[in-house]
């Protein structure tokens, strides 16, 4: 209600309405613009496509999200900045934007963003190992809401014996207070079979803010009190209580061919010696086709207190092949 008092008053046409540069009207419920190609649900033909050239402007009953490609000069005056979008009800037919320069239009409802990957590796001779490591992080925004899931599992084996097997396992609801400032709801499962770990679930509950919220650039960082659970195979489960920080960021270069990225969970708990646990993952990824890209991460796991007279640090390179998400 505040994104549509801000933008004016809503049109009163009972359907979302394009403009065709021939005269011609399509009335129906917008869906999305993606490569070029603009996508409207009718009552008379469901859904109906239409070349994004051939489209002199549109109206809607709903905001629209609205990116540019790189270099587009987007107006101050129209519509609400949301980061490098704009949140409109319309593009007026010769208006002050220019419907070339617009990459996607998504609904205000629903967005998302994040990618999916695989990566190993196998030799054979004087020894045999193989590697796979699985990756993906998906980001979906609503409204004043936030969800965010990050999870990757490895497994390595070296002459027939298993070397390494972890996993873990972001899962985030952030409700936003304003634009940038939100409360997190966050839970960070983890499991390694050669930290005699069976599970550690740290749950954080606290304040966060966006310093930078560009869609494709972002930091932001959360942190609070956090809750603990873990059981190791060697000993007892305990729960602990401590303290969580949780910062997240990506920048994007060469048009978006280039991402470098950061993310990590901290913990520090009250008691049970005080220990220190980091969970970091970051890397660099290049596009080679499309939404196609190589992707190259160094994670590590660091643990102050480990069972078991276990090293305190676990590093992990990543190398494979991971697919863009964006909507």
């Amino acid at each position: 209600m505040v994104t549509l008092t801000l933008l004016g008053t809503v049109a009163i046409s009972e359907a979302d309405v394009v403009f065709l540069k021939n005269g011609d009207r399509v009335s129906g419920d917008l869906i999305t613009l993606e490569d070029t190609v603009l996508t409207i649900d009718t009552d008379y033909a469901d859904l109906v496509k239409i070349d994004w050239d051939d489209v002199a402007g549109l109206t809607s009953d709903s905001p629209l999200w609205v990116a540019f490609h790189d270099g587009a000069i987007i107006p101050d005056d129209v519509g609400i900045r949301d980061g490098d979008r704009l949140i409109l009800l319309g593009l007026e037919p010769g208006g002050p934007i220019q419907l070339d320069k617009i990459k996607t239009i998504h609904l205000f409802e629903l967005s998302y963003r994040g990618n999916i990957g695989l990566g190993g590796s196998a030799t054979s001779g004087n020894t045999s190992t193989e590697t796979i490591n699985a990756f993906g992080t998906l980001t979906v925004d609503k409204g004043w809401h936030r969800f965010i899931l990050d999870g990757r599992a490895n497994r390595g084996k070296a002459d027939g014996e298993i070397t390494a097997q972890n996993a873990a396992l972001n899962t985030r609801w952030d409700y936003f207070l304003s634009k940038r400032a939100y409360i997190p709801f966050i839970n960070f499962l983890e499991y390694d079979k050669f930290q005699n770990l069976t599970l550690r679930s740290t749950s954080i509950i606290g304040v966060g803010y966006d310093i930078l919220d560009r869609r494709s650039n972002f930091l932001t960082l959360a942190v609070g009190p956090t809750v603990v659970y873990q059981n190791y195979t060697s000993e007892a489960s305990s729960i602990i209580p401590g303290f969580s920080w949780q910062p997240r960021w990506q920048l994007e270069f060469l048009g978006g061919d280039l991402k470098i990225w950061h993310n990590h969970t901290g913990t520090r708990d009250f008691t049970h010696d005080n220990a220190v646990r980091l969970n970091a993952y970051q890397g660099i990824s290049i596009k080679v086709y499309k939404d196609l890209s190589i992707r190259l991460e160094y994670n590590v796991r660091y643990n102050s207190k480990p069972v078991d007279d276990r090293k305190t640090t676990d590093s992990t390179i990543t190398f494979g092949l991971s697919l863009d998400l964006l909507g």
